[in-house]
């Protein structure tokens, strides 16, 4: 009876030993979840989104590739590979053992395997520094050299080239209504800018690479692509509201 009575004694501290043990992990869960939500939500490392890749690729080829060697491109491109296209973080470790065998083939050596030298790919990491393409942000390892990589919106020297660049292509004669806000890059940011990047529907704050845009009355019934018919919309909001009205969609999240 004494054995009986100890182990109905027992079970009520293991199941309260349980329970703590479960609460540590759900508050060790709580923050990390919190420390992931803020390093995403760093302005000086940032998250790419999927969709926002093919403007990007475009405004490296217009805006970044112009100022490189071609040398200097491929290693740009092989980082920009295997960091912000393969999952959207802007950081990748760059060994010389790759860059010498994966990315380019020197043009002078003539040897089998045909591989640069070691000083130039550091030639070329320098070069990249300098532009603001990439930027060293940790200590070598048997992985590689920790770098930033920076698109162009990120890099001085390739918004300078941008405006000398738009400055001398032809703008069209059109009044202000007619402008389209969706579809042109520069304006959309106008309509995030208008809106303090927030969505207009939930009031969470968003990224360029986060925001979509939404019209207030929809193009099937009418609407246009003018500055005052679109809003700052999260992703969420945007697919959730498609085509109703925005005071019958604001009523709902009443």
């Amino acid at each position: 009876m004494r054995e009986v009575a100890s182990s109905n004694l027992a079970v009520p501290t293991i199941l309260n030993s349980v329970k703590e043990h479960v609460e540590q992990i759900r508050n060790l869960l709580s923050t990390i979840e919190e420390e992931c939500a803020s390093a995403h939500e760093s302005k000086d490392d940032p998250s790419f989104a999927a969709f926002e890749l093919p403007q990007v690729i475009q405004e490296i080829v217009d805006d970044l590739q112009p100022l490189l060697s071609p040398y200097e491109a491929a290693f740009y491109w092989y980082a920009f590979r295997h960091s912000i296209a393969k999952n959207g973080n802007p950081h990748v470790r760059l060994s010389t053992r790759r860059m010498r065998s994966g990315v380019v083939k020197s043009s002078y050596s003539q040897a089998v395997e045909n591989k640069i030298s070691e000083e130039k790919i550091r030639e070329i990491y320098r070069a990249l520094e300098l532009v603001g393409a990439i930027r060293k942000d940790g200590e070598a390892n048997r992985e590689g050299t920790l770098y930033r990589v920076f698109i162009p919106d990120e890099i001085e020297a390739c918004r300078k080239y941008r405006m000398e660049r738009e400055a001398t292509e032809p703008k069209p004669d059109v009044k202000d209504s007619e402008v389209d806000f969706y579809n042109v890059r520069e304006n959309r940011i106008k309509v995030y800018e208008r809106d303090e990047y927030k969505c207009r529907y939930c009031s969470k704050q968003l990224t360029r690479f986060t925001a979509t845009l939404d019209h207030v009355k929809a193009v099937t019934e009418g609407g246009d692509n003018s500055f005052d018919n679109l809003v700052t919309a999260c992703l969420d909001c945007n697919s959730r509201k498609n085509k109703k009205p925005v005071g019958d969609f604001l009523a709902e999240q009443a």
